[in-house]
């Protein structure tokens, strides 16, 4: 406007209006400076808001470490390591800003402000130069790289940080790529660049924030959630003997009404679970000790917990206990069976002692042939787990003979027979309403035939002698058989033995 054909008093108007534009410009330009400078007061400020914020978290860490160090310490200590990269990466920072606006002019005594704010030579030189702005640049990747080690498990923590501290190459308007450190510091005003380091250190505060928050959510993440608790009474056992103690431990059980766990007991998954209780049914198919084992899965954030239990419970075939007191008797020349238990007590845990007493499979045979006296005891001892006696009772048994047998011939304890009969008989000896079968065999006995004295046979049948002194008896002669002695299967003598008469028709 200031060429041309123009009349010298339209080129100084011309000139005038150039000089005009010139000092407006750089009036808009003195405004964006300022701007930029309150800015970056702000951004001051909220970074200090961040820093007390931060603060409380931090001394959460420290009480939560002083409660319960087994659970926070771990958690504290991480903390506390993003406390110290967040400070030395902002410290840095700092260091920059102070000499970038040194090196321009240093700061205006009655504004505060820098003097240089619009000065780019000595920034661009500073920073791209000077090779600073790769050192910011390794600095920040560093900074980045441990933050995300920290956020490891919260994969929108780390794609924020990631978003944040992104410091690849930039392609400009052409496509062409520019360095990060070269796209941020080389063409840029002071004030434009002191403004973007401050946000940088806001940045930084934040994803301090975000990082410690995360891990203190961490503490206790491992814990069992619990919604509701329940209190749980579990007797060592629901049966004791006078002179025990019951025992019984009593606690809180807590579980989570929200999500039963699963409960799988010797292979098999329970379908009954209420509250957190499963509820385990099994018919037994045999007797004594019964094992049970098996796991509890629970659901804990990502991770599933695994409980393993076991335990045992002794299953008893029914039975009703009726003792007549008056008839506790063993008899001699027999195997007197013993049956030996303590209701809710295992088997095994029983030690019993008495003279003449054995273990015969699941029971007891008492053999008193061999013992004086008219009595013997039997004594039952109840140990605990540790193998120690915890009871002891004994009861007394009195010792009997055997009741007298009875002499029989064709099953018969005598009577009328014919000649033929007689001679061919044999003499059995046998016991009637004895609770126990014990057979006989004769081994001998006294035969007296009318008209004839006594005569001893050894066996079971006659001999010739009295066969011919039979066949010349009368109708309604008799004869006895007596003295009769029989052996058990053992090898005893038995003589009590009642006689047999027999008449001949």
């Amino acid at each position: 406007m200031a060429s041309g054909k123009l009349t010298p008093r339209q080129k100084m108007i011309n000139m005038m209006y150039l000089v005009l534009t010139a000092l407006l410009a750089l009036n808009v330009s003195r405004e964006v400076m300022d701007a930029f400078y309150d800015v970056m007061q702000n951004t001051q400020g909220t970074i200090a808001t961040i820093d007390k914020q931060n603060a409380s978290v931090y001394a959460a860490f420290e009480d939560a470490a002083k409660e319960n160090p087994a659970k926070a310490k771990e958690w504290r200590d991480k903390a506390f390591q993003v406390r110290a990269k967040a400070t030395e990466l902002n410290t840095y920072l700092d260091g920059v800003k102070t000499t970038l606006i040194e090196i321009t002019g240093g700061t205006d005594e009655e504004t505060g402000k820098p003097k240089g704010m619009d000065n780019k030579e000595k920034v661009a030189n500073y920073m791209i130069i000077e090779k600073h702005g790769d050192e910011l640049k390794a600095k920040v990747n560093e900074y980045r790289d441990f933050l995300l080690q920290q956020a490891a498990g919260n994969d929108n923590l780390k794609e924020s940080i990631n978003k944040i501290f992104n410091t690849e190459d930039f392609k400009n308007k052409e496509g062409v790529a520019e360095p990060w450190e070269k796209h941020k510091f080389e063409h840029y005003p002071l004030i434009a660049v002191t403004t973007f380091i401050t946000g940088m250190q806001a940045d930084v505060r934040n994803t301090e924030a975000s990082t410690i928050d995360y891990l203190r959510d961490n503490i206790g993440k491992s814990d069992v959630r619990f919604t509701g608790i329940r209190p749980i009474v579990m007797p060592k056992s629901n049966y004791i003997t006078q002179g025990e103690n019951f025992e019984a431990d009593i606690f809180l059980a807590a579980f989570d009404e929200t999500k039963n766990p699963e409960i799988i007991v010797n292979g098999q998954s329970l379908t009954n679970i209420v509250g957190g209780v499963g509820k385990y049914t099994v018919k037994p198919s045999g007797i004594g000790e019964m094992k049970f084992a098996g796991v509890i899965k629970m659901q804990q954030g990502d991770n599933v917990i695994d409980e393993k239990f076991e335990g045992t419970y002794t299953v008893a075939p029914p039975s009703v206990v009726i003792s007549p007191s008056a008839l506790n008797v063993f008899y001699r020349f027999v195997d007197n069976p013993v049956e030996i238990g303590v209701p809710g007590v295992n088997p095994k845990n029983l030690r019993v002692s008495g003279q003449g007493l054995r273990q015969a499979g699941n029971g007891w045979i008492a053999d008193v042939t061999k013992l004086t006296g008219t009595e013997t005891t039997i004594t039952v001892s109840v140990l605990d787990e540790t193998g120690a006696v915890k009871l002891t009772q004994s009861k007394k048994f009195r010792i009997k003979g055997l009741p007298p047998a009875i002499g029989t011939v064709y099953k018969r304890p005598g009577g009328p027979f014919s000649k033929g009969a007689i001679k061919a008989l044999t003499v059995e000896a046998g016991y009637q309403d004895f609770p126990f079968d014990l057979p006989l065999e004769v081994v001998s006995f006294e035969v007296k035939v009318e008209g004839f004295p006594p005569a001893t046979i050894t066996g079971k049948m006659l001999d010739g002698t009295n066969k011919n002194r039979i066949d010349g008896l009368k109708p309604g002669a008799s004869l006895i058989i007596r003295n009769i002695v029989a052996k058990t299967p053992k090898g005893e003598r038995i003589t009590n033995i009642a006689n047999i008469s027999i008449d001949v028709n």
